[in-house]
C-alpha cells in the first residue's frame, strides 16, 4: 500500500508516524525461514544479516516495514543503498536494522481488512520476540500531524505518513488513507541540457529530463536531472527556450555518465525542489518547480 503526497495537517482520525528514510520492504517468516522482498519484488534476505531476528516471529507472519541503517543516529537512504550490496556471511553492521509499521499476515491468518489500529495492535508483542534491537515498532501518535512534521523537519528527518485508523490494507495501491509530507529543499538551478524524449531528434528540445546545476561554495556545481513538475503548458514553454540556445558543449562535466545530452547555453534558470544532496552533490527525488528567469532572445 502507498501513499499520496500532500501538505501536513491535524486529525483525530489518523495515526501520524515518523517517515524513515529507508528501502521499503515486505518481512515473510516461515518456519524459521525469512525472505525480504523490496516494493519492486527483489529479495534481498541475503543482503542483511541484521535482520535474521525476524525468524523469531511466529510462522506465517508477513509484515510491511522499512529497511534503515543509521549513520551519526539519523537515518540514511544512501547508507542502506551501501549495506545492500553485502552478501549473507558477512558480519551484522551496527545502525542496520528492520523498522516494522504494518502486519499482513499473523499465524497464516490474513489481516489486511482489519482496520489499521486493529492490524497493529500485536506489532509490539512481536518486536518483542525479535528482541535483539535490530526490529523496531514505527510508533505512531495520534492527531498531532502538523506538530510531529515540525519536529521531524527540525530534525532532518525524511517527513510524516498519516493513515487513516480506519483504513484497510490495500496492497500496491496509492490510496488517500495514507497521506505522506515530505520535507524539501528548495534552491535556484541553472539548465545546462537535456535528454530528449525518446523518438524526438537531439534539437527539437522535447526533454525526458533536464541536466541542472546550482551554485555551492561559490562555484556552479552539477546537480543531477529533473524529470517531474511539469505541464503540459510548460514543458512547450521550456522546450521553446531550449531550442533557442542550443551549446556545442557543456558548461561542465557532470560527474555521473549520462546518456546522450543536448547541451544548451546556461541561460534558463528555474527554481526545483529536492529531499536532499547525496554524498556526490546530486538532488535526491528532485522536482521543478518554477521556471523563474527566461533569457533575451
Amino acid at each position: 500500500m502507498l501513499a499520496k503526497l500532500g501538505a501536513a495537517f491535524d486529525s483525530d482520525q489518523h495515526l501520524f508516524e515518523i517517515k524513515w528514510d529507508g528501502i521499503r520492504a515486505l518481512a515473510f517468516v516461515e518456519a524459521g525461514a525469512l525472505r525480504i522482498l523490496t516494493r519492486n519484488g527483489n529479495d534481498v534476505t541475503d543482503h542483511y544479516p541484521e535482520l535474521t531476528s525476524l525468524t523469531r516471529l511466529p510462522a506465517g507472519t508477513v509484515v510491511d516495514g522499512e529497511i534503515i541503517a543509521l549513520e551519526e543516529g539519523m537515518p540514511s537512504f544512501e547508507a542502506v543503498l551501501r549495506t545492500r550490496g553485502v552478501r549473507s556471511g558477512s558480519k551484522p553492521r551496527p545502525g542496520t536494522g528492520y523498522c516494522i509499521f504494518d502486519l499482513l499476515y499473523l499465524d497464516y491468518e490474513h489481516t489486511m481488512d482489519l482496520p489499521l489500529e486493529e492490524r497493529r495492535k500485536p506489532l509490539e508483542e512481536l518486536v518483542g520476540l525479535a528482541a535483539d534491537g535490530s526490529v523496531i515498532e514505527s510508533k505512531p501518535v495520534v492527531g498531532a500531524g502538523k506538530a510531529l512534521f515540525a519536529e521531524a523537519s527540525e530534525r532532518d528527518l525524511e517527513g510524516v505518513v498519516a493513515k487513516r485508523r480506519d483504513s484497510v490494507y490495500q496492497p500496491g495501491k496509492r490510496s488517500d488513507a495514507w497521506t505522506k509530507f515530505k520535507k524539501r529543499v528548495y534552491d535556484h538551478a541553472v539548465v545546462l541540457g537535456y535528454l530528449p524524449e525518446e523518438g524526438s531528434s537531439a534539437t527539437d528540445g522535447r526533454f525526458r529530463s533536464l541536466v541542472v546545476a546550482t551554485h555551492r561554495d561559490g562555484k556552479l556545481s552539477y546537480a543531477g536531472r529533473v524529470g517531474t513538475g511539469f505541464d503540459d503548458a510548460l514543458r512547450e514553454r521550456i522546450c521553446a527556450l531550449l531550442r533557442s540556445h542550443p551549446a556545442s558543449g557543456p558548461l561542465l562535466s557532470p560527474p555521473e555518465r549520462l546518456p546522450e545530452v543536448s547541451w544548451v547555453e546556461p541561460r534558463i534558470y528555474c527554481l526545483v525542489s529536492y529531499v536532499e544532496l547525496t554524498g556526490a552533490g546530486v538532488m535526491r527525488a528532485p522536482v521543478f518547480e518554477q521556471l523563474i528567469e527566461e533569457a533575451d532572445s
